[in-house]
């Protein structure tokens, strides 16, 4: 009995999290001139307009650039962070990782106002840079928290026994370190394409009328208008970070990624 209340608890709380989406996702293929749901009718023409028109189509090229520097820069960083904080002892450890994951803990509007003040006293204008550096602060701490749980799961001996048989440290991570810690690495470079896509905040502060990432233009959009096209552009963020997510249960396992399930390495 209670297996069967438990499971409908989780069906209704699933249903409540994907009915907005599936219904911005309706409102995107309606054929109607303003946005309504149930749709009017069947169109593909405002996807058709996001692909095409140059504000949109550039506004999400330029998501896709940001999103794929900010992925391989955090997950970079993230893993050498991660490194790191291993080779310290728990005390500074755990005060080193309660710093580099405090930006989690802080709302994105504060960050983006805070870095947006530090650009502007430093002379630096708002660019794709800039962008990108912000979206470093929010996107590293998931990098660093999924490869830090994944050395749980590693016998030290291994690299150990490497590096008495004259391997150097370079030699040791590439070839014990990195294949064991892979899955997590993986996990961290595509969740941080989707904490990039994900963005509004950050991004609103630290970009300008020539660096417009997609979020940005469809927050700015839907202020004004009240059409399909931002249903559209929205449901084009909602399937890149789908896309995403299958990735990562294709070559990681969404049940090993939440730590519902221990991944053989």
């Amino acid at each position: 009995m209670m297996n069967r209340i438990l499971t409908a608890y989780v069906a209704f709380i699933s249903f409540l999290m994907i009915l907005p989406i599936a219904i911005v996702v309706a409102a995107s293929i309606n054929s109607a001139a303003y946005l309504s749901f149930p749709p009017a009718g069947f169109s593909m023409i405002w996807y058709k307009e996001v692909l095409t028109d140059p504000t949109w189509s550039e506004a999400l090229w330029l998501t896709l650039k940001i999103g794929a520097a900010v992925s391989i820069l955090s997950t970079a960083l993230g893993v050498a962070a991660a490194l790191g904080l291993r080779a310290v002892n728990s005390t500074v450890s755990g005060a080193l990782q309660t710093f580099f994951l405090s930006p989690l803990m802080l709302p994105t509007v504060l960050i983006g106002l805070s870095l947006m003040q530090v650009y502007q006293s430093l002379g630096i204008r708002a660019s794709v840079m800039t962008v990108t550096l912000g979206q470093l602060l929010i996107a590293c701490p998931y990098v660093i928290r999924l490869v830090l749980a994944s050395f749980t799961g590693i016998d030290p001996r291994l690299e150990r026994a490497a590096s008495i048989l004259g391997a150097n440290p370079i030699r040791v991570f590439w070839h014990v370190t990195f294949p064991l810690i892979r899955h997590a690495v993986l996990a961290g470079l595509l969740f941080s394409f989707i904490v990039s896509l994900d963005d509004v905040n950050i991004a609103l502060f630290l970009s300008d009328t020539h660096t417009t990432p997609l979020p940005v233009q469809l927050f700015s959009y839907i202020e004004q208008n009240a059409d399909s096209l931002g249903a559209a552009a929205a449901s084009l963020l909602v399937l890149l970070a789908c896309g995403a997510v299958f990735i990562c249960d294709r070559l990681v396992g969404i049940e090993w990624l939440f730590g519902a399930k221990q991944r053989s390495h």
